[in-house]
């Protein structure tokens, strides 16, 4: 546990380590080799501190709906199996903070979408209509 206040001077100056061990999840024996790739696709592309050992059984779930829900893509006639995977999917992904949606606060979601239009400071003062219903 840290202490609080500032770092002294022979703190700052006090050797690191070079190297620390990677906290990231990594992926169970008992995993296919499809299992396995994706399992490093998804541990990967998150945070190292994404993911604990705790969601690693709702993690495997997930992994297999969307196998499962890419296997049966391409077949109308398994279209209701391959909804109710792709229902799992979208639940589990939610569930692990995989989406946008659940890594966002709402109200800061808006900030970050790029503005396209002119700038308010920019526009000239007759570009500027208003209209008063009065």
């Amino acid at each position: 546990m840290r202490k609080g206040g500032r770092i002294s001077a022979a703190e700052l100056d006090a050797p690191r380590p070079l190297y620390r061990k990677s906290s990231r999840l990594t992926a169970p024996a008992s995993l296919s080799s499809a299992e396995r790739s994706l399992f490093i696709e998804i541990v990967s592309a998150c945070s190292e501190k994404h993911f604990t050992k705790a969601d690693l059984p709702v993690l495997i779930s997930f992994i297999q709906a969307t196998l499962v829900a890419r296997e049966m893509a391409g077949d109308p006639a398994r279209f209701n199996s391959w909804e109710k995977a792709a229902r799992l999917q979208a639940s589990l992904a939610m569930r692990l903070r995989l989406c946008p949606s659940s890594r966002l606060d709402p109200k800061t979601a808006g900030r970050n979408q790029p503005f396209d239009g002119p700038r308010p400071w920019l526009r000239d003062e007759d570009d500027d209509v208003r209209h008063d219903d009065n």
